[in-house]
């Protein structure tokens, strides 16, 4: 069996979903952080949480730079880095990977050489989510490639806490930096989730 390499815990996963859920009718994309010193010297990467990026104008490079600026520097404050990208298309069964995510996912492959592309499976997103909706890739000689099953993997808690949010109707309270720009009291490191992600898991 080959060496686990990407971890996805519930709190990353359920923010990923949530913010696919919120909008079924547009692509979406995001970032992924990890704990850049605890997992340098493993060949492990956790991905501990997920920053919801745009559902509007995906790739509009100064509205990109700025998000990523802000990410970066509230990600260092907390011992965390980018280890990541995420995406869904907006047809239900377009998994495809075009060349503005494989670009901002070569960058943030530069920084860390770990870095994996998530993308969701709309054809597998549902209130009971009893299988994970994530295609998981990493960049092999500077091409992205689909990860073997056991090279990753999406913690058990994950689905069953997504399903719960998804009931709740959750995902309307998620907030990305679209709705940022709009209206900066609207806060794109999502709290409120992270508190009720981290109650569900502690149940």
């Amino acid at each position: 069996m080959m060496t686990e390499q990407i971890r996805v815990t519930p709190r990353a996963y359920c923010k990923i979903i949530l913010h696919a859920a919120k909008y079924p009718h547009c692509a979406i994309n995001g970032v992924l952080l990890y704990d850049a010193k605890r997992d340098k010297k493993s060949k492990v990467v956790t991905i501990v949480d997920s920053i919801p990026l745009f559902h509007i104008c995906l790739h509009l490079v100064p509205m990109a730079e700025v998000a990523l600026m802000m990410v970066d520097t509230v990600a260092q404050s907390q011992g965390l880095a980018i280890a990541g990208y995420y995406m869904a298309n907006e047809a239900l069964d377009d998994m495809s990977v075009e060349k503005p995510a494989t670009r901002i996912a070569d960058k943030i492959a530069e920084a860390c050489p770990n870095a994996c592309l998530l993308v969701v499976d709309n054809r597998r997103l549902s209130l009971t989510m009893e299988d994970h909706a994530l295609r998981v890739m990493h960049s092999v000689d500077g091409k992205w490639k689909d990860m073997e099953d056991n090279s990753y993997q999406i913690e058990p808690e994950a689905t069953d806490a997504t399903a719960a949010l998804l009931h709740r109707h959750a995902d309307k309270h998620l907030i990305d930096f679209d709705n940022h720009f709009d209206d900066i009291t609207h806060d794109w490191r999502n709290p409120h989730l992270n508190e009720e992600i981290d109650r569900l898991i502690a149940k």
